[in-house]
């Protein structure tokens, strides 16, 4: 409401409160006259009756006249305290901004005479920021991602979506990996016997792991290589009451009881690694929807843990040591959630969570998205996609660091993957397509140069991709000719290169691993090389090859050992599911661990408390005590309680010296 709306309102206040008060003061009077008493009224005549009324009319009006008159002044004198008053803060404010003005230029001062240190401001470009760039958070979403695929809701929802202004970018990035169902609620932080996360900062004895120990940068490039820095470095810390939950999860999973871990996420719902161990379950048994419930629970509970700093989609500065036991659940759980979207077709989905976990750890690359990341960038089909791809090889940034000591630590680069070597290539031929009359992209190099060195770096993935994709390998025809370029090329891969470096040990180590890389890249992406124009220069980039003599094929990076240790089931691109009839897991138990009840009844369970001991260590001393012949009585000299669970009462009732209690001893 305006200043005047105010003001005259306030006025029609006083206005209204003279005139109930000259109401007032008129029944007084009238009040007056009535207790007066009946003699008095006989003594008036009408004459003074008469000037009586008129006496109070021109009176009424007088103070009326009055009350207007003095309405008028106090407006007046509000207009007038009211420029005295504007007066008066223009002034102050006139005043407070000099002296602002003043101090501003006394500290700038004092900032210009102070040296400058390049570390100090967290503002600089992240030397890692390729990864991340132009990453939208709203890809991390697969339930957003997948309904955007199927245009659900039409034009209308997607130039909404696209319109969204910060503060709805806001709230997507508070709920990063989806909305929580509802009932969930908050997990319990750390003092509330949860996770929490801290920084490197605030611990000591901490030590950066290897490779981001190496001191070997120039000194114009030590504020961008920000994992120096122990401030951007966290871990997740543990409660003890978390670490309790921990111990009891590992029993049960020590003992493959499926059902047994459905009764635990009932009774401890926010326990990350049992929350991805059922999901896998319930994945490999098809049931996707409960299993992508539980895996969502999983990240949301690692999400609220995290410090409200730490987002890694949006300055790859924020780093995590994968091989802490506190940090590996939170790596295999996006990993899960890249084979799930991948499986379901949603690359966006799968990109954006495999750019997550190498903005974590770059340089290491523990999970292996590097081995698929190019394939999911491909698929997409989108442009932004593209560049992102072709910008990663050429800044040179992402090197492939090997820890070997007896082989001197060998250091990487992306094209020395096949995958990358072969998708740059692809990345740069999508965008030098004409656009018209010209061109809608420009690279350090052109496609053909890159192909042709990747193939005579990888000759033998040529045909594995022709096979994979179902080509005639053995025909000919007037454009191409495959059996002759097929001999070709196994001829320049029969054998490494000759140098004077050249070791077996190392060599026959890096080939496999190679071979490893390369068998995930065909299974992958054969079929975006599959299309008719894409196949023609395909074999023109390979007779390019062969032509300029190289008759052998260069021999695979060292660093590449690093993948030997990946499991290729990883990236499959589709679910192993278990057959009907080995199907372990009660659907019931499953539906209780869909629904969060907080103050759901728990079980008494034996060995819990303080000072007992665990059940399964107590049939094993029994075990080893009765082994040895003590059991001289014969029969049975130890009773089961019958109320204990029913798989430990059978495993222990088929102990000779047990006994069930109530139970009539056998004959």
């Amino acid at each position: 409401m305006s200043g005047r709306a105010l003001r005259k309102l306030r006025e029609e206040r006083e206005i209204a409160k003279i005139e109930a008060q000259d109401s007032e003061e008129d029944e007084e009077e009238v009040d007056d006259r009535k207790t007066g008493g009946a003699f008095l009224a006989m003594m008036d005549d009408s004459s003074s009756d008469e000037e009586e009324s008129s006496g109070t009319s021109e009176n009424l009006d007088d103070d009326r006249s009055d009350s207007i008159d003095k309405v008028i002044l106090l407006r007046e004198e509000n207009v007038d305290s009211g420029m005295a008053k504007s007066h008066t803060t223009t002034d102050n404010n006139k005043t407070g901004e000099e002296d602002l003005d003043a101090l501003l230029a006394e500290f700038k001062n004092t900032d210009e005479s102070l040296p400058v240190n390049p570390h100090a401001s967290q503002d600089y470009v992240s030397w890692f920021q390729d990864i991340i760039d132009n990453f939208d958070p709203r890809d991390l979403d697969f339930e957003f991602v997948t309904r955007s695929n199927l245009n659900v809701g039409g034009s209308a929802v997607q130039e909404q979506n696209a319109s969204s202004n910060s503060n709805s970018r806001r709230s997507r990035q508070t709920c990063l990996f989806g909305q929580p169902r509802e009932g969930w609620g908050r997990p319990p932080h750390y003092i509330g016997g949860g996770i929490g996360m801290e920084s490197y900062e605030n611990e000591k004895g901490q030590s950066l792991p290897f490779p981001y120990n190496l001191k070997v940068v120039d000194s114009d490039d030590d504020a961008k290589r920000n994992w120096m820095h122990f401030r951007n470095w966290y871990k997740f810390n543990y409660s003890d009451t978390y670490k309790k939950k921990l111990d009891v999860y590992k029993e049960i999973q020590q003992t493959g009881d499926v059902n047994a871990l459905a009764l635990f996420i009932a009774d401890n719902p926010f326990v990350p690694e049992a929350l991805l161990q059922l999901s896998k379950v319930a994945y490999q048994t098809n049931r996707k929807q409960e299993g992508f419930t539980l895996l969502l629970r999983s990240l949301w509970t690692y999400e609220c843990s995290s410090l409200n700093n730490f987002s890694p989609h949006e300055k790859a500065r924020f780093f995590l040591d994968s091989n802490l036991k506190e940090n590996k659940p939170f790596f295999e759980t996006l990993l899960q959630l890249v084979k799930v979207s991948s499986i379901a077709g949603c690359m966006r989905t799968a990109l954006a969570a495999s750019r997550y976990l190498l903005a974590m750890d770059p340089l290491r690359d523990p999970t292996g998205v590097l081995l698929v990341m190019d394939c999911y960038a491909l698929s997409t089909m989108q442009k932004e996609h593209d560049v992102f791809l072709i910008k990663m090889v050429e800044s040179d940034k992402i090197q492939l660091y090997y820890e070997d000591k007896e082989i001197g630590n060998p250091v990487g680069k992306l094209l020395d993957l096949p995958n990358w070597a072969y998708s740059y290539a692809l990345a740069l031929y999508r965008l030098e397509k004409p656009n018209g009359s010209q061109s809608s992209f420009v690279g350090k190099t052109t496609s053909t140069e890159a192909l042709v060195s990747a193939i005579q770096t990888f000759p033998f993935i040529v045909e594995q991709l022709l096979v994979k994709s179902d080509q005639d390998v053995f025909g000919r025809s007037m454009e191409t000719d495959w059996p002759t370029l097929l001999n070709s090329l196994r001829s320049m891969g029969s054998h490494p290169n000759d140098n004077s470096n050249y070791d077996a040990v190392v060599y026959h180590a890096s080939k496999c691993a190679c071979d490893l890389v390369s068998k995930i890249f065909v299974e992958r992406n054969c079929t975006l090389w599959a299309g008719n124009e894409v196949l023609k220069w395909l074999y023109n980039a390979a007779v390019e090859a062969i032509a300029r003599g190289e008759k052998q094929a260069l021999s695979p990076s060292a660093a590449l050992q690093r993948y030997s240790s990946i499991d290729p089931q990883i990236f499959d691109t589709r679910e192993r599911l278990l057959p009907d009839e080995a199907n372990p897991l009660d659907p019931t138990l499953l539906e209780m661990c869909l629904v969060v009840d907080q103050n759901r009844r728990r079980f008494l369970r034996r060995g819990d408390r303080v000072g007992q001991p665990n059940p399964l260590d107590l049939l094993e001393n029994q075990a080893r005590n009765h082994a040895g012949g003590l059991a001289l009585r014969g029969g049975a000299v130890q009773e089961i309680d019958p109320d204990s669970p029913m798989l430990e009462v059978f495993l222990q009732s088929m102990l000779p010296w047990n006994h069930v209690e109530g139970l009539p001893p056998p004959r």
